[in-house]
């Protein structure tokens, strides 16, 4: 009797806990969740859709408590005098009181199938052949089985995710404004650099869709969209540099107060759902110097518009392109704003812009009106620069004997500098320095002569990619003053901030310096450096002659 009653125990027992343990797992989907902000004074909202309606999450009610059966919400952050912000968040939690529920439920399903054969099984041998159990067990049994299926039927539905306690929202960016001891910012380039599939478009049937992330089709771009990659946008980006108060036109910019902004968008795709539109861009930033010889810093970033309303079928042409329009350059204001709250970009706009000899006072020089008309007379007008640590080469640039070499050859050696003149490498005559842009590499000397025939420097439509090119100078050692060697120029780069002419003219140490011309004498180029390895040979640079001028503070009159 009392091993029959430990029977039925046993059997209310595991009846009790698959009604006890089928429902541990909605006791977590009463917890609250709290958004801890990192900007002070911001007001968030959440929506269950992107584009709202969102509530207001006052600074009351930090902690809210959310629906663990949807699958996102969006936390919006909005602040005066910063970058809106919306995050979607997911359900990102374990719900570990649900894997106890499955734990707990698979454990007395296993329990009660093994217990109640058995159970039956002893019944009829005590009782004899024939004798059923009681009516009290075979309803538990039934019971049992019953609450066991309606246990499963509860926990399944459980999300297994449901949102985390803590949302640590992110800091939002600043609208910055210039201050008044910033540098100005002028709008250079912009190119659409797009891969080969261009504009794309991405349309969704519902609203709903986009926010799950399925069921859109991608639409030939061959409409109002694909214009957008041929679109003059200086306007534009000019007018957000005005705004934000950076912006000067390029005419009144000073070179010691400004900086150039180039940009490049990578990536433009347009979304459409509900009759609303929305702009998604990647673009490059760029800063640099008015005179183009350095990049300073370049970083890009991703920039969305709001969604506005889009209605195809009422719109006509003009009406769509300037919504699509708009919605573009509200895209990249967003992801331009993002590129000026760098401390990095800050930094930048707050130091005095790194181009040497703004205090000096620009220099006039006269070329006179005979110049090199031959490889054969620019060897006479390229000298060997003689310094106590070693020697490099230089180019006559005017008959009074201005002349134009490498900083790294002068170094900090300006005292005690002498050039040598065709063959006789016993004569050396003493150099005056006259100024030097480290920062280029270019320094400008002066013979105390007349006389000379000086080098002609080449416009920039002189210098052509896969011309024939000669390189004069003084390579290894003094005894090779003014030696020849000829290539062709091989491209035009961009290294370290500088411009630079590329060619596989022969090229050693002591050519620095020197010469980069063409067959007819113009001077395409100082000659600045070589890069050698196992794998690499015959790569050499020249400092473009186009950029001697600037960079000296020097005007050459004819």
């Amino acid at each position: 009797m009392i091993f029959s009653t430990l029977k039925r125990l046993t059997l209310t027992t595991i009846l009790a806990s698959n009604l006890l343990f089928s429902s541990c797992g909605y006791i977590a989907l009463t917890r609250k969740t709290a958004f801890i902000t990192a900007t002070p004074e911001v007001t968030v909202s959440i929506a269950e859709k992107e584009d709202g309606p969102y509530e207001e999450i006052t600074s009351r009610k930090t902690k809210i408590k959310l629906n663990h059966f949807h699958k996102r919400y969006f936390i919006r952050q909005e602040r005066t005098g910063f970058v809106s912000n919306t995050i979607e968040l997911t359900r990102t939690s374990s719900n570990r009181l649900k894997r106890l529920d499955i734990a707990l439920a698979i454990s007395s399903n296993i329990v009660a199938t093994i217990f109640t054969p058995v159970h039956f099984i002893q019944s009829s041998s005590r009782f004899g052949s024939g004798v059923s159990p009681s009516t009290a067990q075979t309803v538990l049994m039934y019971t049992n089985l019953g609450v066991g299926l309606a246990a499963w039927g509860a926990i399944i539905p459980i999300p297994g995710k449901i949102f985390p306690k803590k949302v640590d929202l992110p800091e939002l960016i600043p609208i910055l404004t210039k201050d008044t001891n910033q540098l100005f910012i002028t709008a250079g380039d912009h190119e659409f650099k797009l891969s080969k599939n261009g504009v794309k478009v991405h349309d969704y049937p519902t609203m709903k869709q986009f926010t799950n992330g399925y069921g859109y089709e991608v639409r030939d771009s061959t409409d109002e969209f694909q214009s957008m990659a041929d679109l003059k946008i200086y306007e534009d980006i000019s007018k957000l540099l005005i705004d934000a108060e950076y912006g000067i036109d390029s005419a009144n910019a000073a070179l010691d107060k400004t900086l150039k902004l180039d940009s490049r968008t990578v990536s433009l795709v347009y979304i459409t759902a509900d009759e609303k539109l929305r702009c998604e861009v990647r673009t490059a930033w760029a800063l640099e110097t008015m005179d183009e010889l350095q990049y300073l810093y370049d970083k890009t970033f991703h920039g969305n518009s709001e969604w506005v309303e889009f209605n195809e079928e009422s719109l006509d042409k003009d009406g769509k392109e300037s919504i699509i329009r708009e919605s573009f350059v509200e895209a990249l204001d967003n992801s331009f704003k993002r590129f000026l709250a760098l401390d990095t970009v800050q930094s930048i706009l707050s130091s005095p812009v790194p181009i040497p000899l703004t205090e000096e006072e620009e220099l006039d020089l006269n070329s006179g009106s005979e110049f090199v008309s031959s490889v054969s007379d620019a060897v006479k007008s390229v000298v060997t620069v003689v310094t106590n640590e070693g020697h490099g080469s230089g180019c006559v640039i005017t008959p009074d004997g201005y002349i134009v070499t490498n900083a790294h050859v002068v170094e900090d050696d300006t005292t005690d500098l002498k050039a040598i003149m065709g063959d006789d490498v016993e004569k050396k005559i003493p150099l005056k320095f006259i100024r030097m842009n480290e920062a280029i590499d270019l320094a400008l000397l002066k013979l105390d002569t007349t006389g000379l025939k000086p080098l002609k420097l080449a416009l920039s439509n002189q210098i052509e990619t896969g011309a024939d090119a000669y390189a004069i100078g003084t390579p290894a050692d003094v005894e090779l003053g003014q030696t020849v060697t000829r290539g062709i120029i091989s491209g035009k780069r961009k290294f370290g901030g500088h411009q630079l002419i590329q060619t596989d003219v022969a090229i050693s140490g002591g050519n620095s310096g020197g010469a980069l011309i063409r067959p007819d004498g113009i001077l395409m180029g100082i000659v600045t450096s070589e890069m050698r390895s196992r794998s690499v040979d015959d790569i050499g640079f020249a400092i473009p002659a186009t950029t001697i001028e600037e960079s000296l503070k020097i005007k050459i009159n004819q």
